[in-house]
């Protein structure tokens, strides 16, 4: 009876573990998370600027801004909606230009290591 339920399951309710295995490789998923992003711009003035990070399944971090940033500029960003009190805090990341469009620039994200050494910061 077990194997007969079982079956009957298979029939109704078919995997099919390779294509979704193949659509999930070409076409990662993304997330979309409205940000808050400060820091200095390429003039080296200071400014704070709503925008989108676009975080892609494989940790490819986009933001996109209406200003330019020196290559390796060091950015902060906050989620405006956050989920927890730890995610309303500023995280670091190393700006990367990617590619410029009327008005805007687009920028590849790199966390920021921290500087301080584990025991030395205790």
């Amino acid at each position: 009876m077990y194997l007969e339920g079982l079956s009957l399951a298979l029939h109704l309710h078919p995997t099919h573990v390779e294509e979704g295995m193949i659509l999930t490789a070409e076409h990662p998923a993304t997330n979309l998370y409205r940000v808050e992003v400060s820091g200095w711009d390429d003039n080296k003035s200071f400014f704070v600027e709503n925008s989108e990070l676009e975080w892609v399944e494989d940790s490819n971090k986009q933001v996109t801004l209406n200003r330019g940033l020196t290559e390796g500029a060091v950015i902060f960003l906050r989620l405006l909606q956050p989920i927890s009190n730890d995610r309303a805090r500023p995280v670091a990341y190393q700006a990367e230009f990617l590619t410029r469009n009327p008005g805007q620039r687009q920028f590849r994200l790199r966390p920021v290591s921290s500087r301080c050494k584990a025991k030395l910061c205790q």
